[in-house]
């Protein structure tokens, strides 16, 4: 099969001759031309896009010594021209070529400049529509990464020529290139002039003026080294584009200029930081009151002699105490059991519920349906595997924890979570 991506990377449509079909899983037919301009997955890139005569390609594969183009049976209601010897006209999606070189003659710049400035390998490269990420084999600051960007978009800027071909065994002898593995078969080399010579299938634009820019969008440690996310040419606009938007939308929505965002954003997060702090303060307040509210009133019927439990030697209430809240943040269950354990001295228990209840719908009245609690038991020197036992048998709750301290999550109603709760002893 002659590959003619390799002689020519701009080359948009041909014509080919059916060489082989096979069929398939949703309405798909698998295709082999006796030449091709669609490039295959390969090298970390994503395949062409493009049309076989008006069927959308899907895919493009290497498999079983052949190019297959996987294409799309159901895009056109037209009769099956895919059968061997049968001549067709293919048209590759110029313009997700065109990003895909942009973006592939990028990384070689840049990798290039890594390589001879640090002597790091890209030993990781992946490229689509939606993603591109360079891997490198050693770790890169942020000033480190900013000064290789400047000096990519200087090599951009300079309008340097881009070179692919296939060298002869002499010509490769005196050659040193970088590749991220050991080739079979015949190699082929991509040079960008004074800058990087590196093994490669996939096309490349002619001259680095064609990349447009380069740009950095996002980095990362990654496996002892680090990941870079970037974008070049047309997608590097694209994603100024869609950032733009948002700092145009974000500036409009808190009625400041962009330049002023950055200060506006950190005035919101510190009044988000007090609000939750202050919100923290109030629901622990809440809790403190209803806490020492239900323990005044069975102090009182201790008093009273309407209660059949003692104070204990401490003066606490001996008894359980089990605590539902419906409207509180999972963060204040150490100090609600805190605050119990203050004033009960049997097992406490308190149920923060962080998913919503059932829906009413007219089986279920009162709304009581099930729902996520998170939970936290504890009894100085008691035992209370035997709630988070009942718990997990009942419910199947999830959790644990040493004897006198169990936390978790279960799913189920406030009222058959309180029934089953009260048949445990205290």
């Amino acid at each position: 099969m002659e590959r003619l991506y390799d002689v020519d990377a701009y080359k948009k449509a041909f014509s080919a001759v059916v060489v082989d079909v096979y069929g398939g899983e949703h309405a798909t037919l698998w295709v082999a031309l006796d030449k091709t301009a669609f490039f295959p997955e390969q090298g970390g890139q994503e395949a062409d896009r493009g049309y076989l005569d008006e069927f959308s390609v899907l895919d493009v594969q290497v498999k079983y010594g052949k190019i297959w183009h996987q294409v799309d049976m159901m895009s056109e209601p037209l009769a099956n021209p895919f059968h061997e010897g049968n001549c067709i006209y293919c048209v590759v999606d110029w313009e997700n070529r065109f990003r895909n070189m942009q973006m592939h003659t990028g990384e070689h710049i840049f990798s290039g400049l890594v390589h001879s400035t640090y002597g790091y390998d890209n030993v990781g490269f992946h490229l689509s529509s939606r993603t591109a990420t360079m891997d490198y084999n050693g770790k890169l600051t942020g000033d480190q990464l900013h000064e290789l960007e400047m000096e990519a978009n200087r090599i951009i800027a300079a309008n340097r020529p881009v070179r692919a071909w296939y060298p002869t065994e002499d010509e490769l002898a005196t050659l040193t290139y970088r590749s991220k593995k050991e080739i079979d078969g015949p190699l082929r080399l991509v040079e960008i002039e004074g800058v990087d010579l590196c093994a490669c299938c996939a096309p490349h634009v002619r001259l680095t003026g064609e990349v447009g820019c380069f740009k950095i969008i996002g980095w990362e440690n990654y496996k002892g080294g680090v990941r870079v996310s970037y974008r070049c040419g047309f997608r590097a606009m694209e994603d100024y584009d869609a950032r733009l938007s948002l700092l145009t939308k974000l500036s409009q929505v808190l009625s400041v200029k962009p330049e002023e965002l950055g200060d506006a954003v950190e005035k919101l997060a510190e009044e988000r930081k007090k609000l939750a702090y202050d919100l923290v303060a109030k629901e622990r307040a809440i809790i403190r009151s209803r806490i020492e509210a239900m323990a005044e009133a069975d102090r009182k019927a201790v008093t009273d002699g309407t209660a059949d439990n003692k104070p204990a030697d401490d003066g606490r209430i001996a008894k359980a105490f089990v605590l539902f809240l419906t409207d509180a943040d999972a963060s204040v269950l150490r100090y609600a059991v805190d605050e119990m354990k203050a004033r009960y001295a049997g097992t406490v228990c308190a149920m923060v519920r962080i998913g919503a209840d059932g829906a009413k719908d007219g089986t279920n009245p009162e709304g009581d349906g099930p729902a996520v609690w998170r939970y936290l038991i504890e009894q100085d020197g008691g035992d209370v595997r035997p709630w988070q036992q009942k718990l997990r048998e009942q419910f199947g709750a999830k959790g644990g924890g040493p004897n006198n301290s169990v936390q978790g999550s279960v799913t189920a109603s406030e009222a058959s979570i309180r029934a089953l709760l009260e048949e445990i002893p205290g």
